[in-house]
């Protein structure tokens, strides 16, 4: 597939999964639920391995830039998960679409150099996340009633969209040297342990109820499809298209908080949705 196309992979993907560790957070917490959904991850991408047969490469750079990889998408996760919890979905998942932006400025460091269309298009969508984050208003289904609440929300989310520009630079960079796949893999292993000690740290219990055991399984292959789909994209000619067109995310978490959640979407924010998503096509037109 061209880089567009793993790009709407890992959109459909994160998004739904995002969407998904909402409910999973508030039924335990952030560190049991993104615990759960990594164990997953780890189960589902060794037997991935196993059964690929394809052989292993022992590059030092490369496995040492996968687990910085799967720390930061630990952190990112955790930051954006306690940002869905809190609500409203509408306002968190765009502002974390906006690490293009930063992802942009790097690669751009390094000589990559889209085209003018490209350029024009992965700054209408990165405008778009950005108009939402200044018209945000307080409402729907969210937690966060008390006072300056919105505000600490929308720096959670900003901070989430930090670290998922970190985490996607060093996917970028650990792939053409261990592989996708590979990446991935030890992006997962890394990141589990991480968890086992931030759990530790802060003496969170990583119990999960049974009964939401189906649905973090579910949730856990969407989590974990994104990020292959989206480490996949790292190996096409445009991976900048892929990490643009991935930050759709944000469109699918919150037209199913609209469907699901009721939450109130005004006109200025569907404008800013529709800017995110054109642009988004654009770059699978010419990805």
């Amino acid at each position: 597939m061209n880089a567009a196309l793993w790009g709407l992979l890992s959109a459909l993907s994160l998004g739904t999964a995002d969407f998904m560790g909402r409910f999973s957070t508030r039924a335990t917490n952030a560190v049991a639920s993104y615990g759960a959904v990594l164990l997953v991850g780890v189960i589902a991408m060794t037997i991935w391995v196993a059964v690929d047969g394809e052989p292993l490469v022992w590059s030092q750079a490369g496995i040492t830039l996968a687990v910085l990889h799967g720390f930061a998408v630990v952190v990112m996760s955790l930051l954006l998960y306690t940002g869905l919890a809190r609500g409203p979905v509408s306002v968190v998942a765009p502002i974390a679409a906006v690490h293009p932006a930063l992802v942009l400025l790097v690669m751009a460091g390094f000589g990559i150099r889209p085209s003018a269309l490209q350029w024009a298009a992965m700054l209408m969508a990165i405008a778009g996340g950005v108009l939402i984050a200044r018209t945000a208003e307080a409402g729907g289904d969210t937690q966060a009633s008390e006072p300056g609440a919105l505000r600490k929300t929308i720096m959670i989310a900003a901070a989430s969209c930090l670290f998922y520009a970190v985490l996607i630079l060093l996917g970028q960079a650990a792939v053409p040297l261990i592989g996708a796949v590979q990446t991935t893999w030890i992006g997962r292993l890394s990141g589990l342990a991480l968890m086992l000690v931030i759990a530790a740290a802060l003496r969170q219990s990583l119990r999960v109820p049974p009964r939401w055991l189906p649905f973090l399984a579910a949730q856990g292959l969407a989590d974990m499809l994104g990020y292959v789909a989206l480490t996949a994209g790292s190996t096409t000619p445009n991976p900048e298209v892929t990490a643009v067109i991935a930050a759709g995310f944000s469109v699918v978490t919150v037209l199913l908080g609209w469907v699901i959640l009721k939450e109130r979407i005004g006109p200025v924010q569907w404008a800013a949705i529709g800017m995110i998503a054109g642009g988004a096509a654009v770059l699978a037109a010419g990805g």
